[in-house]
């Protein structure tokens, strides 16, 4: 993990009221950790340094939800190092003893212990997220005893250390609230903060969807929804890596320019939460949008639901009812069950879940299947495992639709995505794939979701990962894919909606192409759209090549030799003969090239970084003779 930006007070952390005290029995702090010392604090080894963090350490990922200025860290030095820090003696005099706690999950090892007559009469750990999160102890059975807390890392190993703030002894357990709008608006703030760094960066991509700053993942949720597309996405809003998962939201009226919206999902961390992972939005029976997702904490993976409090979706609130699933909801046992997608056949409504068999041991990846048992969708029964992948450890994110008369199946198996289509029998809650493809051959395409308009076009949008850290943002989507079936084989073609974007342009004719004589375009840049059609006849190979260096020494590939089609150093399988026309579809957006071949047959996806003076573009050939039946190169206006 890179090193994070040190972290605000309580960053997008549930908000933790202090205990309203009784005039007679105010609440007794043990320690808040706001000095420069322990001061009379007992202190063995290394891991807590020479007294209380200040928030984030070095090589750690952001550290929220404590007060204050300071908290105890067992990360200084990294995981490595271990030690105890031990309370002075106090009388337990109220009835509950609070504190906030995080950092690594290791019972006895990374730990707070209370105790009592030399013996631990009270354990916490932590619930592996640098999030503290609350822990309160009923110490009513302990009334008028001495005693001590004392803080353990004993681990070496990931995630050894742990995370302690505010240690209280009150009457009364502390009045915990979902401070949704606190946690917001402090995440949006360190959002703003990061946007003028994250502008700076020549690399960053101009027309494709991306955060405002830091951190983007998997496409969430995407929904058409009174006049509006919709696309949540995974985001931490604290830094540029994986961390603190909200969803950010972006909404479009035409599916090419795209406003920001606020952050619409946080962590509750009252309520048990540390991320809210991937899921997706339906429409009830109602016809009331609703936001599915895993809610993930120190318990068991959990389906939650948000609903709107207004109908451009800005605001969300939790629903009442949650949990709606929960992994141990199946009379299967699933591993690592998560990313819920909602999809309707033949009048019922059912959801699916990513996870597998066998904790990930390989050959039982899988994905469940849920009935609604209500029009409000709040009600769930296990209906059966759908589909077993015995080539996979485990799924990610499934999206399980009707497409053209069949069934598709996409899924991210922790490498490139796959699409299966096939058929579902229902009544049975199976489905048997006849066709199999790679969604995208590079593994830069990740955790893709989709959505069917009022019309019925199934539009996709995916993750592309592999960006450089350290820059203020990180990630994108894809451009909008529109998909199909032809001959049974899934199909991407990017949505015609994107011509609007297109500015000045230039098409080049019919031209013989031969080894060591390119045809170039006059037309060069870093945002593009390329269309090009192009013969291997007698040649080696054909092809394009993109961000070409004005010497022509440097260039980024894409290649056909017949056989394969390779983009960037990364190969998909696409035969075709030596007189039959190769389609390709390009979009370049400085650090990111999307290639669409054949129709869009084949996909691959990836993240480039050539020199900023580098913006050629010419149709080449290898080895012999081919020819260039067209060239349209056309330069793309920002949407940002």
């Amino acid at each position: 993990m890179s090193v994070p930006s040190p972290c605000c007070v309580l960053v997008g952390a549930a908000a933790l009221a202090a205990p309203a005290p009784r005039a007679e029995r105010p609440e007794i702090v043990i320690a808040d950790f706001e000095g420069e010392t322990y001061g009379d604090w007992e202190v063995t080894g290394e891991a807590f340094g020479p007294g209380p963090a200040r928030g984030t350490l070095p090589g750690q990922m952001v550290v929220s939800g404590y007060f204050g200025k300071g908290l105890v860290n067992t990360f200084f030095r990294g995981d490595g190092t271990t030690g105890t820090i031990t309370s002075p003696i106090f009388v337990i005099e109220r009835r509950h003893l609070t504190f906030l706690v995080g950092g690594g999950n290791h019972p006895g090892e990374t730990c707070v212990n209370l105790i009592v007559e030399g013996s631990v009469a009270r354990t916490q750990t932590g619930p592996n997220s640098e999030r503290l999160r609350p822990a309160t102890w009923d110490v009513g059975d302990l009334a008028g005893k001495t005693a001590r807390v004392q803080i353990v890392d004993a681990h070496t190993g990931g995630w050894g250390h742990v995370n302690v703030d505010r240690i209280v002894l009150a009457d009364e357990r502390p009045a915990v609230v979902d401070d949704r709008d606190g946690a917001l608006a402090k995440a949006m703030e360190s959002v703003r903060a990061a946007a003028e760094k994250a502008s700076r960066d020549p690399m960053r991509p101009a027309y494709h969807v991306r955060a405002p700053a830091n951190w983007i993942n998997d496409p969430n949720g995407p929904i058409f929804f009174k006049g509006s597309y919709h696309l949540f996405y995974q985001h931490n809003p604290f830094g540029d890596q994986w961390d603190h998962m909200h969803w950010g939201h972006v909404r479009s009226r035409d599916l090419v320019t795209w406003e920001h919206l606020p952050i619409a999902l946080w962590p509750s961390l009252a309520l048990g939460e540390d991320h809210c992972f991937s899921g997706c939005a339906a429409l009830d029976g109602e016809g009331q949008p609703k936001i599915f997702y895993t809610s993930i904490g120190p318990r068991e993976p959990e389906c939650w639901i948000a609903v709107p409090e207004d109908d451009d979706l800005i605001k969300w609130r939790k629903h009442r009812g949650n949990p709606v699933l929960k992994e141990s909801s199946s009379t299967v046992k699933l591993h690592e069950w998560r990313d819920p997608f909602v999809f309707r056949h033949e009048g019922k409504t059912y959801l699916v879940h990513g996870g597998n068999l066998n904790a990930s041991k390989g050959g039982q990846a899988a994905v469940s299947l849920y009935e609604a048992e209500d029009q409000e969708l709040v009600r769930w029964r296990f209906k059966s495992v759908l589909f077993v992948d015995a080539s996979a450890s485990n799924i990610e994110c499934p999206n399980f639709f009707p497409l053209g008369g069949k069934f598709v199946l996409i899924t991210s198996p922790h490498r490139a995505c796959d699409w299966l289509v096939g058929r579902f029998d229902a009544a049975a809650g199976k489905f048997t794939p006849e066709r199999r493809g790679l969604l995208d051959a590079s593994d830069q395409l990740y955790a893709p979701n989709n959505l069917e308009e009022p019309s019925g076009r199934r539009v996709l949008w995916g993750w592309i990962r592999g960006f450089r850290g350290g820059m203020g943002w990180n990630g994108c989507m894809t451009v909008p894919r529109v998909l199909s079936l032809a001959d049974g084989a899934l199909v991407q073609t990017p949505a015609p909606e994107l011509a609007v974007l297109r500015g000045e342009g230039h098409r080049a004719g019919e031209a013989r192409l031969a080894s060591g004589a390119p045809v170039a375009s006059p037309l060069e840049g870093e945002c593009l759209e390329i269309a090009a059609v192009l013969e291997r006849r007698d040649a080696k190979a054909v092809g394009l090549r993109v961000r070409r260096s004005g010497d022509s020494s440097r260039a980024v590939a894409i290649r056909h030799d017949g056989e394969t089609l390779e983009v960037s150093g990364t190969k998909a399988p696409l035969k075709l003969g030596a007189a039959e026309p190769l389609e390709l579809r390009v979009f370049l957006d400085r650090s990111v090239l999307e290639v669409f071949a054949a129709g869009g047959r084949t996909c691959i996806t990836r993240v480039i970084y050539p020199p900023p003076e580098d913006q050629g573009v010419e149709a080449f050939a290898e080895g012999g003779s081919g020819s260039l039946r067209s060239l349209e190169v056309w330069r793309v206006r920002p949407i940002w």
